[in-house]
């Protein structure tokens, strides 16, 4: 052991044998301080009680409350838009925070539904465009548009398929009513102009055969004669939603058009809101005198085709 001292001493003495030793103490420190080399473990989560997990909802529900508040009162589509766009800011950083945690056992599943409920609002993102055309070709009025965007509002925060959520938490022993859900809008009142039942609308040359038309639909309808362009009918008559009206004064051939809506706008010869548009299949002889059924989805004369707006 003495021999063994002396060299290490002679052996330190010298330059090399310094650094060397210096390196070997440096080493012996570092690898002191770093530890094992295997990463480090990410610390579990710890299972919430059943009254923490609840006081998660009610936050949660809190949150969400004075901003589905805001929905009807909008005045504007752009209002709407304010609040959905705070509604998703609000829910998506929830459904972050109800990601990272562990609820009771008991709550498994009914916490596994919740976060596909704050999936199914993701469209709050999108917001909804302030203008745009109807199916009639025209813009939409502005007291529907805003009608329409919060119908659109509240069905994304009231999923059908997860309205059975509050039950699934409360066999849990948990509660929670579901987001919070806007009230229904109320429909604006909007104008409803209309010929009368009957009304002929364009008068053509005239001739024998004639059409009984019955409006079968919940809608008005215009019923149209027409043997060459669409939008020059050779005769054509607005019939009342349940009512019949007499299509006269048909000669040869022709085709039978019609088309379903609200308000009719006379200066345009068209329905400003709900329009359909639909020609029976086949043409139609005008020397005979026929009866007809109408409505959104077929008639008595072997069926009907939808074509583009006239």
């Amino acid at each position: 052991m003495a021999n063994v001292a002396a060299l290490w001493a002679e052996w330190t003495g010298s330059p090399f044998g310094r650094v060397t030793a210096a390196a070997c103490v440096l080493l012996f420190a570092v690898t002191a301080c770093s530890g094992s080399d295997e990463p480090s473990k990410p610390t579990a989560r710890a299972e919430l009680s059943a009254g923490d997990y609840q006081q998660k909802l009610t936050e949660l529900v809190e949150a969400v409350r004075p901003l589905t508040d805001q929905v009807n009162p909008a005045a504007t589509v752009e209002q709407v838009n304010e609040v959905r766009g705070r509604l998703n800011t609000t829910l998506r950083e929830r459904a972050v925070e109800f990601r990272n945690l562990k609820p009771p056992r008991a709550a498994v599943e009914a916490h596994r539904l919740l976060l596909e409920h704050f999936v199914a609002t993701v469209e709050l993102d999108t917001p909804i465009a302030a203008t745009g055309n109807s199916a009639c070709g025209v813009p939409f009025p502005a007291p529907l548009r805003v009608y329409q965007a919060k119908v659109a509002t509240r069905q994304a925060l009231d999923r059908a398929h997860l309205r059975d959520l509050p039950a699934t938490f409360a066999e849990a022993g948990v509660r929670f009513t579901g987001f919070p859900v806007p009230p229904e809008p109320d429909k604006p009142v909007l104008e409803v102009r209309k010929p009368g039942n009957g009304e002929v609308l364009q008068r053509g040359p005239g001739g024998p055969g004639s059409i009984e038309v019955t409006n079968d639909s919940n809608r008005d309808a215009v019923v149209s004669a027409v043997t060459g362009d669409v939008a020059m009918p050779r005769t054509a008559v607005f019939v009342h939603s349940g009512a019949k009206a007499n299509l006269a004064g048909l000669s040869g051939p022709y085709e039978l058009y019609h088309k379903f809506g609200t308000d009719y706008d006379s200066q345009r010869r068209g329905f400003t809101r709900d329009c359909e548009f639909r020609k029976v299949k086949d043409p139609l002889d005008g020397r005979i005198r026929l009866k007809v059924a109408i409505n959104e989805t077929n008639t008595a004369l072997g069926g009907i085709v939808k074509v583009a707006a006239f």
